[in-house]
């Protein structure tokens, strides 16, 4: 029997590409999986590590395939997270940045900001942009990074709370303001302490 086929993200080791090489790579990578997957999704470029986002129903092909472009480093099946509490949620999702993985922190985040009220929503809306800021510069889209890195910044700051499930709120929002004065579109990750500092 044929196991249905799901999403997955398949991670790389950046080999010294950019995010302004986006399109270019996606490209490559459909052509490189045509006919071994159902869809590439998206690739997202990360300094050191590219998302490959895809649908199959046995990944381990894609796997070897990708193996061709690099080292493919892990393979994990999209939604095997579970948000659980919002304290749950929040601590994986800052696990998930403090490793380049975005995409995947705004998912966790976004299963619990849908039963969140009053503040904790409007910063969990803050965390989810943040995570998706990101996403926008794994993709070489700078102009769209700002736009809603400035749309995190202000959920944040409208949340009014200083911290949110041991997660500070106002060091991040610190964190935010530096790298949006920055000429540079940087990184900001989260530590294992679970405090923001931009990548250098």
């Amino acid at each position: 029997m044929v196991s249905p086929s799901r999403r997955h993200i398949a991670f790389l080791r950046n080999w010294g590409i950019g995010p302004d090489q986006h399109d270019d790579l996606l490209g490559e990578v459909r052509e490189l999986l045509r006919g071994l997957c159902e869809q590439v999704i998206d690739a997202r470029i990360g300094p050191d590590k590219i998302e490959v986002d895809f649908v199959a129903s046995d990944p381990e092909p894609v796997r070897s395939r990708l193996s061709a472009l690099s080292d493919v480093l892990q393979v994990v099946g999209v939604g095997e997270i579970s948000p659980g509490s919002l304290g749950e949620a929040v601590l994986e999702a800052t696990r998930l940045i403090g490793e380049g993985r975005y995409w995947e922190a705004h998912e966790v985040l976004e299963g619990v900001w849908r039963s969140a009220e009053g503040r904790e929503k409007v910063a969990l809306n803050g965390l989810i942009l943040f995570a998706a800021a990101h996403v926008k510069l794994q993709r070489g889209d700078e102009a769209g990074y700002r736009r809603v890195l400035r749309r995190a910044l202000r959920a944040l700051e409208a949340s009014g709370l200083e911290e949110l499930a041991g997660l500070n709120l106002r060091h991040l929002a610190s964190a935010i303001s530096g790298a949006l004065e920055s000429s540079e579109a940087r990184y900001i990750r989260i530590d294992r302490d679970r405090r923001p500092s931009p990548e250098t």
